[in-house]
């Protein structure tokens, strides 16, 4: 008798899983030994749950370079971010990536009561990227709360961190009040 991989169950309607599982766990009932559907079905998964068991049983000896592989994957998948140069010393290199600097900016403007920053891109001022100018905010207001006076409190907040936490100076603050929450 072959057992049908796509049914549940045997002719005596006896669940193919549950009968798998009693015989994984060595239990049985009066019905499994009496039934001609049931002894066909274990004859032939006996041998698969005893293959399942030594395979399991064998020890797994992961490649000493499996760490280097997998880092090497996920190096080849991330896309470096793009880089802000930050002002210093003559001389000296300082860059932050978009996405930090984008994470103080945004902290920055959920500072202010009622706000929930949902975005933060930063702009930058010429063609070749080496000068931010600009950001782009989206955020969402607590219900009640006045849009143009909120904003204008957040772009002060986000200017001030831009310059004290950063060093540099945002001119353009564009904020897109995108949604509205509840208390």
């Amino acid at each position: 008798m072959a057992i049908n991989p796509d049914g549940d169950h045997l002719p005596c309607g006896r669940d193919i899983g549950q009968l798998w599982s009693h015989l994984a766990d060595g239990l049985s009932d009066d019905h499994v030994p009496a039934c001609q559907y049931c002894q066909a079905a274990l004859s032939e998964i006996s041998p698969l749950l005893q293959a399942t068991r030594e395979l399991a049983a064998e020890p797994v000896s992961p490649p000493a370079d499996l760490p280097a592989r997998i880092m090497a994957v996920i190096r080849a998948r991330i896309h470096p971010a793009a880089r802000i140069p930050l002002p210093g010393p003559a001389g000296m290199r300082l860059d932050i990536s978009e996405p930090a600097a984008a994470v103080i900016l945004r902290a920055a403007g959920d500072t202010i009561d009622g706000v929930r920053v949902r975005s933060c891109r930063l702009t930058p001022a010429s063609q070749d990227g080496h000068k931010v100018v600009g950001l782009k905010l989206t955020i969402s207001l607590r219900y009640g709360m006045a849009a143009a006076a909120t904003a204008r409190a957040v772009r002060a907040a986000v200017r001030t961190a831009a310059s004290r936490q950063l060093g540099l100076t945002l001119t353009d603050i564009d904020i897109d009040v995108a949604d509205i929450h509840l208390p």
